[in-house]
């Protein structure tokens, strides 16, 4: 029997080249198509180190391309472990991601069977074209687990894994921040930094308030290096976190109510749509006011980037973030969500901004500034107990000499600070009187209406 071609069905040949196809089920998430299938873990392993079609990157906050936060040596030590133990483990599921279309072309063509499935599920063909890449969106942990056994000493793990198979998850997004966002909220088996959240989820308007400000700040802008979204911690030439510029940028305007993240949430989206005339479509005023709330804070922090000891010297080249960080108490994330609550207070109360930073600047700052008491003991002038506490030490040469001590990040330390700082602020300028008012204290998340039961726990030190 002969088949004949025609010119009309050439018309209809896929001659683009591919570079992997397998039968897979096909569901839809929402308006997501995701295809389902499994691999041998050899043929993985292969596709991920031989033909490079899956790929990882760390997050960057300067690409569009999907990112992955830091891998942790650790945690696929521990994975490997388990496995080498006991290969007969079933895989957890391998989830990936790519865009729709790739240069303007499609990059998979889905070929459905004529069987029947239940519902919406379809059983088919999937073809990946030639240079689309599938970016890892959850699984990293797990595979490089895999490549560590497989490429181990164990004989008997490498034989039982070599004959079992890992379930894949297809993901068609060509937003990457749908693809984090789908992360953040199922990718929970390995706690995610709250400052890597910060940068990945941002359908949080509170996450988007504390990047943007990262990103516009000359705080930041200044040297890169200075924001971190990776980790939570600060090091070498970081200042701060994104998480932590979103507590600072937060404070200004829903204080300190922010204990969880569903807390923080409604508080700051309840201020945006404060201030939303309700003209028009309520997603785009909200972005709008979103954006003019950005500016006011990164106008505010300029301002005091140029006068606030500890960043003045930064911005002028004469301290390095380390010796900031080391010598300032704002150098610690507590203390830059007290100045972000004084700055909230002078807000609530109808007080110019830098006004108040002018005169949180003419306080000190210094971490190892201190007084002495009616009984001999040095006491930090503004936030001793606070933000900082002072203990008696011995010098090597036999003299004693008082040593500055931090009291830790907690949200009562500088919740207390905070306090104890709009006490002094009131003493200082006529116009700064409402700023220790009770109502001043209730909007700031400091002091509740008609509270019962317990008071309020305080750190050690008036408060």
């Amino acid at each position: 029997m002969s088949y004949v071609t025609s010119l009309n069905d050439i018309e209809t040949f896929d001659l683009r080249s591919f570079s992997f196809e397998t039968l897979a089920f096909k569901t839809e998430v929402g308006e997501m198509p995701t295809y389902t299938f499994t691999l041998a873990v050899p043929e993985l392993l292969r596709i991920v180190k031989e033909l490079g079609l899956v790929v990882r990157n760390d997050f960057s906050l300067d690409g569009d391309d999907y990112g992955n936060r830091p891998l942790d040596r650790k945690h696929v030590a521990r994975i490997a472990a388990g496995l080498t133990q006991r290969p007969d483990t079933p895989i957890q599921m391998i989830s990936l991601a790519i865009p729709a279309e790739l240069d303007g072309a499609p990059t998979h063509k889905w070929t459905r069977a004529r069987a029947r499935m239940s519902g919406s599920v379809e059983l088919g063909h999937l073809r990946l074209y030639q240079d689309v890449n599938a970016h890892i969106q959850n699984g990293q942990h797990t595979l490089a687990a895999l490549e560590s056994v497989m490429s181990g000493d164990d004989a008997h793990a490498k034989e039982v894994l070599s004959r079992s198979s890992a379930p894949i998850q297809l993901l068609v997004q060509s937003d990457r921040n749908e693809v984090n966002r789908i992360f953040v909220i199922a990718g929970q088996t390995k706690p995610i930094s709250p400052a890597l959240i910060a940068a990945l989820d941002q359908s949080s308007y509170a996450n988007r308030l504390g990047v943007q400000v990262g990103r516009s700040a000359r705080l930041f802008t200044d040297d890169r290096e200075r924001l971190v979204y990776l980790s939570s911690s600060a090091s070498q030439g970081a200042l701060y976190s994104t998480a932590h510029v979103r507590g600072f940028s937060a404070a200004i305007f829903i204080g300190f109510k922010d204990r969880t993240p569903d807390a923080r949430e409604a508080n700051f989206r309840a201020v945006l749509e404060g201030r939303c005339n309700g003209g028009g479509n309520l997603d785009e005023e909200l972005d709008a006011e979103l954006d003019a709330v950005v500016t006011e804070v990164v106008q505010v922090l300029d301002y005091a980037y140029g006068r606030m000891p500890g960043w003045r010297e930064l911005q002028g080249g004469e301290l390095t973030p380390k010796e900031f960080r080391a010598a300032y108490l704002h150098g610690a994330p507590a203390g830059l969500y007290v100045i972000g609550g004084a700055l909230g207070a002078a807000r609530f109360c109808g007080v110019p901004l830098p006004k108040v930073v002018d005169a949180l600047a003419a306080l000190e700052w210094q971490r190892a500034a201190y007084e002495l008491d009616n009984g001999g003991k040095a006491v930090h002038p503004v936030f001793d107990g606070t933000l900082v506490r002072f203990e008696e030490v011995r010098r090597d040469d036999g003299t004693n000499e008082w040593a500055p001590t931090t009291t830790g990040g907690a949200r009562t330390n500088y919740e207390a600070a905070t306090e104890r700082l709009l006490g002094v602020l009131s003493n200082m300028d006529n116009s700064f009187a409402d700023l220790a008012s009770s109502s001043t204290l209730r909007h700031l998340g400091l002091r509740a209406a008609a509270r019962r039961g317990r008071p309020r726990k305080h750190p050690s030190g008036d408060a």
